[in-house]
């Protein structure tokens, strides 16, 4: 059986937020996190929160995901149904995150609207407040 996991990124005035859930099997949250990540736009704190969870996935040692994201051009550029420009800024990120799914075949990256992303969408949401707290 695989884990569900799902990632989203956010940003305002530039600065860039990311979130991420992983549930087991049954469905229990395996972790729940939100970052502030930096500087930026929506779409490099979309790829960041991809590049976040599937770290997290490695440290965790899970070979089964079905990792969800509501960024239609960040799944399908990794999926490879979007070709890349060679001098895409995101480029390399997307050919570093490509070779990690080539080195784990149990995921799966799939696209799903925002309406069923509500909790890595809040917790992308929630990274942007550390900047203001300084967390």
């Amino acid at each position: 059986m695989s884990y569900k996991a799902y990632f989203d990124g956010s940003c305002s005035l530039s600065d860039c937020g990311i979130g991420y859930v992983v549930r087991d099997p049954d469905g229990f949250p395996v972790c729940e996190v939100a970052e502030y990540v930096g500087r930026g736009d929506a779409l490099k704190a979309e790829y960041l929160a991809l590049m976040a969870l599937i770290q997290h996935l490695i440290s965790l040692k899970i070979d089964q995901a079905d990792i969800h994201g509501d960024s239609r051009t960040v799944v399908c550029q990794v999926n490879g149904q979007i070709n890349t420009r060679e001098k895409s800024r995101f480029r390399q990120i997307i050919m570093s995150i490509r070779l990690y799914f080539n080195q784990h075949p149990g995921w799966r990256l799939k696209w799903i609207p925002r309406t069923q992303n509500g909790m890595a969408d809040s917790l992308a949401t929630e990274g942007l407040c550390f900047i203001k707290s300084g967390k």
